[in-house]
């Protein structure tokens, strides 16, 4: 990276008053916060991951787009974030439970994440449409009709996340008490709390045993075509490869689904453009995902070198988290008028670059089918609380909405 032109030259650790990252995303209205940062620092932020602990967050379309194409200048591998390498960071921290490094391809770059990556293209590719949509349909017939016949739900726990948690359960082979503690211990490593390191200790200790048992044996599912792809070289990259697809998959499709549930049930304009076809269920999801990315913040990438983004002199070693939710409402590439968003593709939603989603298929099925299935029968279903008072989950890498508490008339 060059330095060219006016740099503003700003340590990290030099701003008093850094906004930390989780109340940005748990913010009722985070556009307005990410404004007046823009306005402030320009397109490169000062936040903190947790008090004391710095990180520039990119919120210009073009800044996000460098830093996530960019490998050769900014790493995933969290072993090169200078905090870590000096040991600033506390060894039971929510921050290193979240981005201590692991072996998969999320924390690799170059060859390796390529090789690490090829086991987890293969397996999604070989994955059946139709059995997704069998298993994804007959959990949501089944879900829908127990709450409809009970007369209320939260259509978060109930809907938004049973149904994902059963169809990962189908497709990596888990049983469905093992996905749900999945479930439990992927929220407490978002949290940002005390409970985030333990979590993680859990989830790993979970994931050996899994693995160790699919490997004894083998059946028809997503681990046991990670385990016998040859690029592996072990079972520690195997379960780093499930517990990948697990949260990733999670958090992506809970949040996605929450969301696009919160839409329809508290919008009723966006709901009328539904029903009367002027918007396709497709186009539906996409906007969902542009206005309010499931995860509005990726994970940091760590400057491999002294250079410059978005004006901004960063250091070697400092991390730079991708602000997506930031940059789909960047007015460089975001159009006035909302009717010109309609199949707009610029958002960085599911990233861009070598680490975009693999999942690009598997994925919006699963949200389609999800989302159909409420929609058949919204109508039917009304919000016991206002709009205004649904609050979304408090965490720096994930917004969807805690709860969604309805009736069934």
């Amino acid at each position: 990276m060059s330095l060219t032109g006016a740099v503003r030259v700003v340590r990290l650790e030099d701003v008093a008053d850094r906004p930390l990252l989780a109340d940005l995303a748990g913010a009722a209205d985070p556009a307005a916060h990410y404004e007046a940062l823009r306005s402030r620092w320009g397109a490169l932020a000062p936040v903190d991951l947790e008090p004391g602990v710095p990180a520039w967050l990119a919120l210009g379309h073009a800044e996000v787009s460098a830093v996530l194409r960019n490998e050769a200048m900014f790493s995933r591998d969290s072993r090169h974030w200078r905090y870590a390498a000096e040991r600033l960071v506390g060894r039971r921290s929510a921050t290193r439970a979240v981005l201590e490094q692991h072996d998969s391809a999320h924390d690799r770059d170059g060859a390796e994440h390529r090789r690490l990556r090829t086991p987890l293209a293969d397996a999604l590719d070989a994955v059946e449409d139709k059995r997704v949509r069998r298993t994804t349909e007959v959990a949501c017939a089944s879900v829908l009709d127990r709450l409809a016949a009970r007369g209320t739900a939260d259509m978060v726990a109930e809907y938004a996340v049973d149904v994902p948690v059963r169809v990962l359960a189908d497709l990596l082979g888990m049983t469905l008490a093992d996905a749900r503690r999945m479930h439990e211990l992927t929220v407490a490593r978002r949290s940002g709390t005390d409970d985030a390191y333990p979590a993680a200790v859990e989830a790993e200790d979970l994931l050996a045993g899994f693995v160790a048992a699919r490997r004894a044996e083998p059946s028809d599912d997503l681990t046991s075509a990670l385990l016998a792809h040859p690029a592996h070289a072990n079972d520690l990259e195997v379960m780093g490869a499930v517990d990948l697809v697990f949260a990733t998959a999670h958090d992506a499709e809970i949040a996605w689904i929450a969301t696009a549930l919160q839409r329809l049930l508290a919008d009723p304009g966006f709901a009328a453009r539904l029903h009367g076809g002027r918007l396709a269920l497709d186009d539906a999801l996409d906007e969902v995902a542009r206005d309010a990315p499931p995860l509005p913040h990726l994970r940091p990438r760590y400057a491999l070198a002294d250079g410059e983004l978005g004006g901004q002199a960063i250091a070697a070693g400092d991390a730079v988290v991708p602000a997506v939710a930031a940059a789909n409402a960047d007015g460089a590439v975001r159009a006035a008028d909302p009717w010109e968003q309609v199949d707009a593709r610029f958002h960085l939603t599911w990233g861009t670059g070598a680490h975009a989603c693999p999942a690009h298929r598997t994925a919006p099925l699963i949200t389609r089918t999800v989302v159909g299935h409420f929609l058949a029968r919204v109508a039917d279903i009304e919000l016991t609380v206002a709009p205004a008072d649904v609050a979304p989950v408090r965490s720096a890498w994930v917004r969807y909405p805690r709860e969604l508490p309805v009736r069934f008339r």
